[in-house]
Formats: structure tokens, C-alpha cells, sequence
């Protein structure tokens, strides 16, 4: 944003909010003309009513205020509205386990698809070892909202020995982010798709073709 866009923010944001704040003053207008009919003064409708008005005054003040703040501030505004849209973007598309699980399932197809002696080891032992975590249960996913995580735990959901349910024995905080296996953002998880990077280049086939 050049100076120029910096100088014509605050009339862009008075221009854009001149709607709305005329739509709170004329809706302020009607509620303060309102007159209470007789036969509900001095009832619970009467208290509803002025418990509703105040609300309103307390949000249009609000309202007014931010809009206020905006115009005054453009360049924090911009920054503020940019990091709000951001993270309401990254929760719209955080993904779940379930998109974790599909890209597995994906991942392991391409390893099918290609020939034994041409798979990367690398990824190879990746997806094997994240099938064998499903197979003993230990998968699971934390949502903290712009982002997930998967890690392991240390027994299967259904396990009910001592050791999977003592509370004492749980996942500490302090070493749980050794337990992470994988971090999702923006519909993809990112460790498993570095993972499957050259997924059929085999190394080793090559170093063995060029000494030959």
C-alpha cells in the first residue's frame, strides 16, 4: 500500500461504513420514538424492552467507535482486518483426520503405482509406519483452530488397562511435542506431503547403477 492508497484508506472506509452507520442511527431513531403501550408499563415486557434498548446502545456505541478507529488508523485497520480474514480463512479450511487419513490412503496408492525397485525408502517407511499407528489405534488429531496436529498417544481409545487409563501415566505437556507427527494447514498436512517428495526416485538404485 503506497502512501497514496494509505491517504485515500480513511475516505474509503468512511465511504464504505456510511451505509451502516445511517442504518444504526435511523433503527437508534425508531426504538427512541417508540412509545410503550399503557397496559404493558410496569410489566416483565416493559423490563425486556429497556434491557434490549440498552444492549443496543452499548453495541451501536461500539460499533460507531471501531468504525471511528478505522478511519482515524487506516494502516492498523488494514493489518487487523488482514489478520482477522487470515485466520478465519486458515479455520475454514483446517483439516480434519479424516483429510489426513484420505491423503494416506493417496500417498500409499502412488507408492503402488510404481515399481518396487524405484519407491523411495524414505517414503516407503514413512506410510508403512503411519499404517501400522491406524493398525494399533494410536492416531489422533488436536484442532487448535487455524491449525491440527496429529500425534500419537499410547494405547488404543478402547484400551481399558491401568496404564491407558491412569491419569498419572497420560501424555505430559512438557514432552508432547515429541508425539507430533504431522501439522496441517490449509487443507493439506505438510510432513506426509515432504514425505512423499520424490516419492519414485530411489537413491540407492542410482548410486548402484553408477558404480556398476
Amino acid at each position: 500500500m503506497n502512501s497514496q492508497q494509505i491517504f485515500q484508506f480513511p475516505h474509503r472506509l468512511r465511504a464504505a461504513f456510511r451505509p451502516l452507520t445511517s442504518k444504526f442511527n435511523d433503527i437508534g431513531i425508531k426504538i427512541r420514538n417508540y412509545e410503550i403501550p399503557e397496559k404493558v408499563k410496569g410489566t416483565f415486557l416493559e423490563r425486556w424492552a429497556k434491557y434490549w434498548h440498552g444492549l443496543y446502545i452499548d453495541y451501536k456505541d461500539v460499533a460507531l467507535d471501531t468504525v471511528k478507529d478505522c478511519t482515524e488508523r487506516p494502516v492498523r485497520a488494514t493489518i487487523y482486518i488482514t489478520l482477522l480474514g487470515s485466520c478465519f480463512y486458515s479455520n475454514r479450511h483446517n483439516p480434519d483426520e479424516t483429510m489426513f487419513r484420505e491423503q494416506l490412503m493417496q500417498s500409499s496408492i502412488k507408492l503402488i503405482q510404481v515399481g518396487e525397485p524405484i519407491r523411495n525408502p524414505v517414503s516407503v517407511q514413512h506410510i508403512k509406519w503411519l499404517e501400522q499407528c491406524y493398525n494399533e489405534g494410536i492416531i489422533r488429531r488436536l484442532n487448535l483452530g487455524v491449525l491440527s496436529l496429529i500425534w500419537l498417544d499410547n494405547y488404543d481409545k478402547d484400551c481399558s488397562s491401568y496404564k491407558a487409563v491412569c491419569s498419572y501415566l497420560k501424555p505430559r505437556y512438557v514432552t508432547f511435542y515429541e508425539r507430533i507427527i504431522d501439522v496441517g494447514f490449509l487443507e493439506k498436512w505438510w510432513i506426509l506431503d515432504r514425505k512423499m517428495k520424490d516419492y519414485d526416485v530411489n537413491e540407492v538404485e542410482f548410486y548402484v547403477a553408477g558404480t556398476v
